[in-house]
């Protein structure tokens, strides 16, 4: 449960090998970089320009995400899709790659198709401003004032209609109704110039609203055009526009085979960008410059082999780190552990005067997750998806240990499902040692059994991480009283004998006397006394895993109930045995879905605050090595 030892290491180089040493770091990912301390050291620093790059890598990821349209899509290709793939050592080849001017044709070509949509959609406008006025029956350019008369278009809301119809027969007012709706009727109106004025003041009152044709619109008009010729050649027009949005697409489609390409190219730039930016943690003089930072001590070897070619021009250091320095953390596990890492770093990763606790939680949290979903089926069925997926898509990273979680803990599931729970809600009575739903008393002995083995083991994790720090008072008569005092408390509970009476007073007499920092005698034993309160604290932790049982109860529940409404959907004349399989598919996943979730989450929650309160001291910082980047693309 150690982690992993971390050690110091301090690089001299010449200048001009500065950018090819980043390059082969980066390409190892070895080192966490640090920023050197460059007053203390007489050392310059300089900070790169990024700028132009991080221009390019604008335009590129635009231009990838403009041509993913023409991409060939599908949920197999989505699940199981892998990245390109690119050589380490390659990577720089790709920049000789002319694809600056390919951008330029793409971003040329998003421009002139988004300047052909804007058109339709004006020209759409306008034929949609149009549309009311199509029964109009004079020539479009006729529409207008003459030396004596006045020439209005507009609308009228329906409801004034009436007020509108007794001011025609009040005023010298000519009118067409040209268009009528559920809420406005459309209108051309005639009257007298010397009239103007009055009638505008009335129109206003009676919410008429003017329509202008524009000038594009009078500019499309021949002299005899009418507003139904208008909108034909808006619509020949708008016709035109879409042609050339197809011409543009096949351009877009033709220029879509280079997209893996961009993305080749904007992953290494991505990563000389990061390069460049590295280098302003690095001191440097006139001739050499300084680098610094953490290294794991497993991995010295091999870069001392990586470094070797260079051995004439550098010089390199190493040394374990100082009492005042905090270096990062890396957890260090073997292989069945590694899946469970997850669950730590959840929490956050230990402080480095604590230990990983990822192989301590490992055997409970495979437990309470198989208790909690105590139904094989849905084990077998999470462990074979899983597993074909690791095999089909070959995921990397944190995905891959998420899986391979996943994966084992499918197969609690199905040893614990059979023991304890069943199949698709069917049991197997002759393979189950205990069945919740007969006897859940038994069953939720053994949950608070496994709780408090859980609690106690936590103490002793306790001890040894005190112990490990010297504090040997508190570890030997505090958390040692408390290892005493707990199983020796359950034992005369059960078997009535003084000797385990006698047994947990002499833990309690520990707590007593030295769980209080106070020098105080009195002082000392009143506070002991209350911290002998904690016991409270003990017994609530261990009744919270009385969830344990709750949840595998539900699971096979609803599991059963699932199977009885199948049973009743085949009753259905004729589509009965298609309504009981979509219930018994749906109803299963749902519930598969819901018991691994709370599964998985109750569990956690006991590990991290049942478990890892009784030693777990977080507040690492995660090792980040200085290595390649990628977003599209897998360095091998």
């Amino acid at each position: 449960m150690a982690l992993a030892e971390v050690q110091k290491v301090q690089i001299l180089a010449y200048s001009g090998m500065k950018m090819e040493l980043l390059s082969l770091l980066q390409e190892e990912g070895f080192i966490q970089i640090e920023s050197a301390n460059f007053e203390e050291l007489g050392l310059k620093n300089s900070l790169p320009e990024v700028s132009h790059i991080d221009l390019l890598l604008h335009r590129l990821s635009h231009a990838i995400d403009y041509l993913s349209r023409w991409e060939e899509k599908g949920f197999v290709k989505k699940l199981f899709g892998q990245k390109l793939q690119l050589p380490r050592q390659e990577r720089e080849k790709e920049l000789g790659f002319d694809y600056k001017p390919l951008l330029d044709m793409i971003e040329k070509l998003e421009a002139d198709k988004n300047d052909v949509l804007s058109h339709i959609k004006f020209l759409e406008k306008e034929k949609e401003f149009l549309r009311p006025l199509e029964g109009l029956d004079l020539p479009v350019k006729s529409v207008k004032p003459t030396e004596a008369t006045e020439i209005l278009l507009g609308s009228l809301p329906l409801s004034r209609l009436e007020e509108f119809q007794k001011l025609i027969d009040e005023k010298a007012l000519w009118h067409q109704v040209i268009w009528r709706k559920k809420r406005k009727v459309y209108i051309l109106l005639i009257f007298l110039k010397s009239d103007k004025t009055s009638f505008e003041q009335v129109l206003k009152e009676l919410n008429f609203n003017p329509l202008y044709l524009t000038e594009p619109i009078l500019n499309r008009a021949n002299e005899q055009d009418r507003v139904e010729h208008i909108i034909e050649k808006i619509g020949k027009e708008i016709e035109k526009m879409r042609e050339k949005i197809e011409v543009l697409e096949g351009e877009e489609q033709r220029s879509s085979v280079h997209r893996e390409k961009l993305m080749l190219i904007y992953d290494v730039l991505l990563n000389e960008r990061e390069k460049l930016l590295s280098s302003r943690l690095l001191g440097k003089t006139e001739r050499v410059f300084y680098l610094e930072g953490w290294i794991c001590s497993s991995d010295i070897k091999k870069l001392k082999s990586k470094l070797l070619p260079y051995s004439e021009f550098i010089e390199i250091y190493f040394r374990l780190p100082h009492p005042d320095e905090d270096p990062p953390v890396i957890l260090e596990n073997p292989k069945a552990g590694k899946p469970f890492e997850i669950i730590t770093k959840l929490y956050g990763l230990p402080h480095r005067r604590s230990f990983d606790p990822t192989i301590a939680l490992a055997p409970f949290f495979f437990l309470f997750v198989g208790l909690t979903v105590s139904e094989a089926g849905y084990g077998l069925l999470v462990t074979l998806f899983s597993l074909l997926y690791i095999k089909l898509a070959k995921p990397k990273g944190g995905l891959l240990q998420f899986l391979k979680l996943l994966s084992i803990l499918g197969i609690s599931t199905i040893i614990l499902g059979t023991l304890v729970g069943g199949w698709f809600g069917f049991p197997i009575r002759r393979l189950m040692v205990l069945d919740p739903l007969q006897d859940p008393l038994s069953f939720l002995i053994l949950c608070l059994a496994l709780g408090f083995i859980q609690v106690w083991f936590g103490t002793l994790l306790r001890m040894i991480s005190q112990i490990k720090n010297r504090d040997y008072l508190q570890a030997i008569f505090v958390q040692g009283g408390w290892l005493i005092l707990l199983p020796s408390l359950v034992l005369y509970g059960v078997i009535k004998q003084s000797l385990w009476g006698i047994i947990s007073l002499v833990g309690a007499a520990g707590i007593v006397f030295f769980a209080s920092p106070s020098r105080n005698p009195l002082a000392r034993f009143f506070g002991g006394l209350y911290r002998l309160y904690d016991i409270s604290r003990y017994l609530a932790d261990i009744l919270s895993y009385t969830r344990l049982l709750a949840l595998g109860l539900a699971t096979s529940v609803i599991a059963m109930v699932v199977n009885t409404l199948c049973k009743s959907a085949l009753g259905i004349p004729w589509f009965g045995w298609l309504f009981a399989a979509m219930i018994f598919v749906g109803g299963h996943l749902f519930n598969l879905g819901i018991s691994f979730l709370g599964g998985f989450v109750h569990s956690m929650r006991l590990q991290f605050v049942e478990f890892f309160s009784k030693f777990f001291e977080s507040g690492g910082k995660p090792f980040t090595p200085f290595e390649l980047e990628s977003k599209y693309v897998e360095f091998i």
